[in-house]
């Protein structure tokens, strides 16, 4: 009887293990599908499929390279089935069931929308097969999205790429399952009624047709982002007659029937533009005037009502055109005191005390019921004064969406904390338990000009936007890598990107004694560290000691990335570019260290001999920023870092001529100057201090 025991636990035991073997545990879908079912038999590899075939009658979605490459037409070996049918398969039209068996691969939807995210998974399964040599294992994955309305924000206010890269963006998005994208505009778009706004790279309406036909095929719907009552300065600047405050070119003057005839046209425009949308995003936010001109005091309006005057003026536009409006809701938040609740961190029992919507209840009936209001919170979207906010909301009977985000813009060259993604994560689980709109990932161009350093923001909206309660955001960093790279996950192969985001920490201040520097709210006055005194040698170091011992371990830290960057470099079976992007970074970074420890030998040099040698390789580490620089701006200019890395990326780092700079409050670094200076804020005057610095040291 043991005996009989024994051997039956031993071929159940076996049977695990030849389970765990065959199963999932190699392949990394992106976002993480609803459910997978290991099913019994045999699998297939990649190449054992031959064809595809779509027997629903209708046309084949856009295909991935893989599945691209197969004919449209049965034939000998196993296949690809597409069907779409109303039986077993998710409610959701983007929803999908796909089977893999030793028979084939059948792909099943209510929609062409399933049908084309079903095509997504299985390219990556196949992705993955080819990459490590798998089979893919016999499986059924029911899959549909959590939320229905999955969209990131692109803003080209400050630069703008080529098209093409923006086409590639597209494919990019479709393939993590991104299914819409708000466009910021500003200038960087053709209007035909008022040409006189665009600047002279703007796209045109014809080229802006042609992108969002192009996405709509990837299932990835494209709303324009107008913005005003605030925010203007894109067109105020041109326009001072609109104006509320004469100095500022940030707001319209809400009481002029002039601003509405403008907007209107934009709108229009627009629309035209970007046919397929279903939104009309408004802007409205982060208004620092209203009410002061004469026209407005005149019609004895508060500030508030003002504000909602023009937010319904703008709405029934938007729906008289079959658009939905939508707005940043913060102004009203502002305007009823509970801003900093809302940015703070009161406990329940604290806000049990202090909170107090009486101010928003009194004025309800200015709210627009026809607008969506988008819910911005860039930080942790579940503290608890922020879900107040979203329950009353939803008492009110007021639509809402979620805005989160994949880049903030106040941290210069790149976001931080995993890109984001756990407050996106975070916001997108409150957007299920509270039913709203849907979500959107923020991506501001204040603090880096490439959307490669922002990317994984975006990747983590797909995820998180698809399936909030699946992954850890530690596990999605790896399946990134995976999906991204080809580097294998679970071996901890982009943990350099999280080491590059904590090293920017220190970049921010590390050249300054006081000041700050925020891309998107510009800087105080700032002041440089002092240069060491050649007759009182180790003052300095003594100094800042805490500063360059901290520079002591950045330096082990950027050759810890550097390293990691190397090895993934070796290892990467795709997108080397975004690699390189990553590469270059890090030497930015890495910058101030250096500066900071030849500083540091320089003071300590004992001898004129070893003096001389150490102010020469100041010298050469001061030096290397213009090689530094020049290396950057052709990566971003050119999408190249070497003549051997191609990209359709072409961003030109200087304005075009006849660009007029904004003037407005926010007071952005990148409109501080006509290149690429604003992004060296402390980097540069430091490096030209101390050449005159070391000028002077060799006179004496």
């Amino acid at each position: 009887m043991f005996s009989i025991r024994f051997t039956v636990i031993t071929l159940f035991l076996l049977q695990l293990a030849v389970h765990a073997y065959g199963g999932m545990e190699h392949f990394r879908i992106l976002p993480e599908p609803q459910s997978v079912e290991i099913m019994k038999g045999k699998g297939l590899h990649y190449n054992d499929i031959s064809f595809i075939v779509n027997r629903s009658g209708e046309d084949y979605p856009v295909l991935g390279t893989m599945l691209g490459s197969l004919p449209h037409k049965e034939r000998n070996g196993k296949g690809v089935c597409l069907s779409l049918s109303e039986k077993e398969v998710p409610q959701s039209p983007e929803g999908y069931v796909l089977q893999v068996s030793e028979k084939g691969v059948f792909i099943t939807s209510s929609g062409q929308a399933g049908l084309f995210y079903g095509c997504q998974t299985l390219e990556q399964l196949m992705e993955d097969s080819r990459d490590f040599g798998l089979q893919i294992p016999a499986l059924k994955i029911t899959d549909y999205p959590d939320i229905a309305y999955r969209a990131v924000h692109l803003d080209t206010k400050h630069h703008l790429d080529r098209m093409e890269y923006y086409y590639r963006m597209v494919d990019k998005l479709a393939r993590y399952k991104v299914n819409a994208i708000i466009w910021e505009l500003e200038d960087k778009f053709e209007y035909s009624s008022h040409p006189e706004i665009a600047s002279p790279n703007a796209i045109s309406k014809q080229e802006m047709q042609a992108f969002c036909r192009y996405a709509r095929e990837r299932n990835i719907e494209i709303s324009p982002l107008v913005q005003g009552l605030g925010h203007a300065s894109f067109i105020l600047k041109h326009h001072w007659e609109l104006r509320e405050n004469p100095e500022s070119d940030w707001e319209f003057c809400p009481s002029n029937p002039k601003t509405y005839e403008f907007l209107y046209d934009l709108y229009q425009d627009a629309i035209e533009a970007m046919p397929y949308g279903k939104y009309l995003h408004i802007g409205g936010d982060e208004i620092t005037a209203i009410g002061i001109d004469k026209r407005c005091k005149e019609t004895g309006k508060t500030a508030f009502e003002l504000q909602m005057h023009w937010l319904k003026q703008v709405c029934d536009y938007a729906k008289s055109h079959g658009r939905t409006p939508i707005f940043w809701d913060d102004m009203p938040l502002k305007f009823a005191g509970l801003w900093p609740q809302i940015l703070g961190d009161e406990t329940e029992s604290e806000l049990d005390k202090s909170w107090n919507t009486e101010k928003l209840d009194q004025a309800i009936e200015l709210f627009p019921k026809e607008c969506i209001y988008m819910r911005w919170n860039y930080g942790d979207a579940t503290k608890p004064a922020h879900k107040r906010l979203l329950k009353w909301y939803k008492e009110k009977g007021l639509p809402v969406m979620a805005a989160t985000a994949a880049s903030a813009g106040d941290s210069p060259f790149m976001p931080r904390e995993y890109t984001k993604a756990n407050y996106i994560k975070g916001f997108s689980q409150l957007v299920v338990e509270n039913d709203l709109q849907g979500i959107l990932a923020t991506a501001w161009d204040d603090g880096s000009p490439h959307l490669e350093t922002v990317f994984r923001g975006y990747i983590a909206q797909g995820e998180f936007g698809w399936n909030p309660d699946g992954r850890t955001v530690e596990e999605f960093a790896e399946a990134h890598g995976q999906r991204e790279f080809g580097l294998e996950a679970g071996k901890g192969k982009t943990d350099f990107i999280q080491e590059l985001e904590k090293a920017f920490f220190f970049f921010d201040g590390a050249l300054v004694e006081s000041g700050r520097r925020n891309p998107a709210w510009g800087t105080t006055h700032f002041k440089l560290i002092e240069l060491p005194d050649k007759t009182h040698p180790g003052q300095w170091t003594q100094k800042y000691q805490k500063r360059i011992e901290q520079a002591e371990k950045e330096q082990l830290r950027f050759e810890q990335i550097r390293r990691e960057l190397t090895e993934a470099r070796q290892e990467a079976l795709r997108n080397r570019y975004t690699l390189d992007i990553y590469e270059q970074n890090n030497h930015l970074q890495n910058y101030p260290v250096r500066l900071l420890l030849a500083l540091r030998d320089l003071d300590k040099a004992a001898g004129e001999e070893n003096r001389l040698k150490a102010l020469d390789h100041l010298e050469t580490v001061c030096n290397d920023f213009y090689a530094m620089r020049r290396e950057l701006d052709r990566a971003l200019e050119d999408g190249t870092v070497d003549l051997t890395v191609h990209s359709l990326k072409d961003m030109p780092m200087e304005q075009p001529d006849g660009y007029i700079p904004d003037m407005n409050h926010h007071n952005h670094l990148s409109a501080k100057s006509n290149n690429s200076d604003w992004l060296y804020l402390y980097e540069k005057p430091m490096v030209e201090k101390i050449l005159s610095y070391i000028k002077v040291y060799r006179q004496q």
